[in-house]
């Protein structure tokens, strides 16, 4: 019988040779537990099974999204790598991380998740960083409902209207996530299933600019 490893092993090679020539990725956390860290271990299993590349999320699958991503184990499993990149993930909500991350670790590339979810321009802002470029500023509110709608059209596009505006619920939540009024825009994007609904529902309640206060002389 074959080990777990080894049965990893086997499957990653089945379905690289399957997908040939297409490139095959993989993704991996630290290990299940802190208790039991083998992320070294499945990394030379992937490689060694013809993977393209690796990525490391920097958290064990015990940890779910708890506490903060470990860099130095993730930058711990380069000198085990042969020839395939290294890729890490876990954090990266700013420009800064991501050139700090470069800075500090071991990584050939880094991977952006569930902040770019509702920040789609943090992909340019790292870019711009990593170039030395001054980082463009976060569009204003105007532009990031533009831009929410344009992802909206094209997840319709894509799985259609009717799944592609439960999908977008999520993410409009995420578009709104930690401005003025994003409650209130949650609890009424989250009961919309048509496309007069969700764009009845943005025009009417996501969040907008407030106001300047005025101040006494």
């Amino acid at each position: 019988l074959l080990s777990q490893p080894e049965q990893m092993g086997e499957i990653i090679h089945q379905v690289v040779e399957a997908c040939r020539p297409t490139p095959v990725t993989a993704k991996i956390r630290l290990g299940c537990t802190r208790d039991h860290v083998n992320a070294i271990e499945i990394a030379q299993v992937v490689e060694a099974a013809g993977a393209a590349a690796l990525t490391v999320h920097g958290r064990t699958a015990q940890d779910m999204f708890r506490g903060t991503a470990d860099w130095d184990a993730i930058s711990s499993i380069k000198p085990y790598l042969k020839k395939i990149p290294l890729i890490g993930n876990g954090d990266l909500d700013s420009a800064d991380k991501v050139v700090d991350v470069f800075r500090r670790y071991d990584v050939d590339g880094v991977m952006i998740a569930r902040a770019c979810l509702g920040r789609p321009w943090l992909f340019n802002q790292a870019a711009a960083a990593l170039r030395g470029d001054p980082v463009p500023p976060d569009p204003t509110l105007a532009e990031q409902r533009a831009c929410m709608i344009r992802h909206y059209e094209k997840v319709c596009t894509r799985f259609g209207e009717q799944k592609g505006t439960l999908l977008m619920r999520k993410y409009a939540c995420c578009y709104a996530q930690g401005k003025h009024g994003a409650r209130h825009f949650r609890t009424h994007v989250a009961r919309v299933s048509t496309r007069e609904e969700f764009l009845a529902v943005v025009e009417e309640h996501f969040p907008q600019e407030r106001p300047v206060e005025p101040t006494l002389a």
